[in-house]
């Protein structure tokens, strides 16, 4: 299975310890690569789009990358994962654009 199949399996949002805020949809996982060309992964966090900017900062977003960068470490996937909060619509529109 390639790594970023792997990665996505193994975070899924059943088997992650989040905090509460901000509530999170969904995870996805692309390949990326780095500034010094080392392979990489980019995890989209998606959340509502009624989020509030307060959920965004501080401690709950240090504990949610931190739970995701942990998984994937506990798994042996060594990738450094470049995490993206994003609401749905933002999402949503990245893919559009994406697709053009």
């Amino acid at each position: 299975m390639p790594i970023v199949e792997q990665a996505q399996a193994i975070l899924d949002l059943k088997s992650l310890e989040l905090p509460p805020a901000p509530r999170v949809l969904s995870i996805a996982v692309e390949p990326t690569v780095d500034t010094d060309g080392e392979n990489a992964l980019r995890v989209y966090v998606v959340t509502p789009d009624d989020t509030q900017e307060s959920e965004l900062r501080g401690g709950n977003v240090m504990q949610l990358k931190r739970a995701i960068h942990q998984r994937l470490i506990d798994e042996g996937i060594e990738l450094f994962p470049y995490v993206f909060l994003r609401t749905e619509s933002e999402r949503r529109e990245e893919l559009e654009e994406a697709r053009h």
